[in-house]
Parts: C-alpha cells; structure tokens; sequence
C-alpha cells in the first residue's frame, strides 16, 4: 500500500512539472493504448444509416489546423475497408460493449 501511495505522488509530481500540452500528449497516447471498439455510422439526410463501420481496439481522429478548428472530417481504420475518411456532421460515433 506504502509502495503505491509513494508512486501516486511520484505520478502527480511529474504531472505537475508538465505543461497543459505535454499532459494532452500523455493522456492522448495513453487513450491510444486503451483503445475501444467503436461502431461509427455514416446518415443520410432522411436519418437512415447508410454505412457502418467497425473499429477494433482504436480511435476516431480528426485533423486540427493552426486555429485549432475541425477540418470537418472523421478519420479512422476500419475492420471492413481500412482507411475511411466520413465527414463530422453526418456521422455518428457509438462505443461497442
């Protein structure tokens, strides 16, 4: 118990001594190594799915330009096609249990 409590407090000094951006960087790799299964699902205009696609173990990203604003486009690596790129605005992100 001693043992975990001293790397709990090694951890948070570390933390501490990060900038904002490093701890984004740590957290965001860490999120890589705990990745989900996810079901991500491009919509129609009349609401009715058209195309699914699975994600094993991985992550739905987007590209950020210099402003920090949201190219507009999911991308990913699918079980069924590999590379897919779907835009945000239609999609939908589901987390598979």
């Amino acid at each position: 118990m001693q043992k975990t409590f001293y790397l709990f407090l090694l951890f948070l000094l570390f933390m501490g001594g990060c900038t904002e951006e490093s701890r984004n960087k740590i957290f965001k790799q860490a999120d890589n190594l705990l990745g989900k299964d996810l079901r991500v699902s491009y919509v129609a205009d009349s609401g009715t799915i058209v195309k699914s696609w699975t994600v094993r173990d991985g992550k739905v990203t987007t590209h950020k330009d210099e402003q920090g604003g949201t190219s507009g486009y999911y991308y990913f690596w699918s079980v069924e096609s590999g590379y897919v790129q779907v835009p945000i605005v239609r999609t939908i992100v589901e987390e598979i249990k």
